[in-house]
């Protein structure tokens, strides 16, 4: 702490800039440090970005994310690095005794998921995973109404995560990466707000995959449907594609006894269809809306909870074993599109 503030940091700044500015408009914190590899002179976007933001006369500038573990001042850091970087880097940074805001998906590999796990066990610091889902308006009050019952007893859920990749490889092509399979490191947006949104174990997964959209990207697949079996019986279904061609959404849909919820995160209204608010069972087909706020990246409200759990004691809703349950289930899926069989789905983390 200093002058009152939580010290935080921010390493990867191609994503990270919704973390740089969540961190500067969050009275609990001072943004002290940016971490980016890229050398001088950064790419003229970065340098766009540091100058809007006034970071380079406001925060300390390191090219590599040890001299943010070795920096004694920072108490927090946001992990928005490459996928495949994430373990690495957030095992250091708790072992250094910082705090973790953790992009998803946590980590690419289930070997991984767990030591991540064992180590926030170990060091007792904060980790908190970055599943913007959970902080959607849409989303947040679709999970309220299934909770209270407004469409009875929920039997089926299935959400998207449609993402066309074809121009949008990341900076260095990190998304075009082979250890980066789309399931895990997009289309666990769609797992974890079924997951979420359920609020149950999965059991079981069983998937297809293809790919025919990003034929030349290094990539086994590039689109999938996975099926999943909830513990006590919700059955699940997410479709991810990063070949096709359509505007991006995560159109969700929840089916229950008394009615059905329709949301998206990209969309001001949602859907409902619910017997119990019709004075007439045979007018329950039809839908009524309901206006929402659009919000999907909701760093904002991710990083005041970050301040809130270290400070105030507050429940952390998106600890380490949510986001390795969220990477387990997307293993699972796409062990099984290889496999052709169904998968078991590890949850002991």
């Amino acid at each position: 702490m200093k002058n009152g503030k939580l010290q935080a940091a921010v390493i990867g700044l191609g994503e990270g800039f919704r973390h740089v500015k969540a961190y500067r408009e969050t009275p609990d914190f001072e943004l002290a440090a940016v971490c980016d590899p890229h050398p001088d002179p950064l790419p003229e976007r970065l340098a766009r970005r540091l100058v809007d933001y006034d970071l380079a006369h406001t925060t300390r500038r390191y090219h590599d994310y040890r001299e943010v573990v070795n920096d004694p001042e920072i108490d927090v850091a946001s992990v928005v690095s490459p996928d495949y970087f994430h373990a690495e880097q957030a095992i250091a940074l708790m072992e250094a005794g910082k705090h973790v805001l953790c992009e998803k998906p946590m980590t690419l590999d289930l070997g991984e998921a767990a030591a991540i796990a064992e180590t926030v066990r170990r060091t007792g610091r904060t980790f908190m995973i970055a599943h913007p889902t959970r902080y959607t308006p849409a989303f947040i009050l679709a999970k309220k109404m299934i909770a209270r019952g407004d469409i009875g007893e929920l039997f089926m859920a299935e959400s998207e995560y449609a993402h066309n990749y074809r121009h949008v490889g990341g900076d260095g092509g990190w998304r075009k990466d082979a250890r980066r399979d789309p399931l895990l490191g997009g289309g666990c947006h769609a797992v974890d707000f079924l997951r979420w949104a359920v609020d149950d174990l999965i059991d079981e997964s069983f998937a297809y995959g293809t790919k025919k959209g990003l034929a030349d990207w290094p990539i086994d697949f590039d689109s999938y449907f996975a099926l999943y079996k909830f513990k006590h019986g919700v059955i699940g279904k997410v479709m991810c594609s990063i070949g096709l061609s359509r505007p991006y959404t995560m159109r969700s849909v929840f089916y229950g006894t008394k009615g059905t919820i329709i949301c998206d995160n990209l969309s001001g209204k949602m859907q409902l269809s619910s017997v119990p608010f019709y004075d007439s069972p045979a007018d329950s087909t039809a839908f009524i809306d309901i206006p929402v706020e659009v919000n999907s990246h909701n760093v904002e409200a991710q990083v005041k909870l970050m301040a809130d759990i270290i400070l105030r004691g507050a429940k952390n809703t998106a600890d380490v074993v949510e986001g390795a349950r969220t990477v387990a289930a997307c293993a699972a899926a796409i062990e099984s599109a290889h496999t052709g069989k169904p998968v078991k789905v590890r949850n002991d983390f």
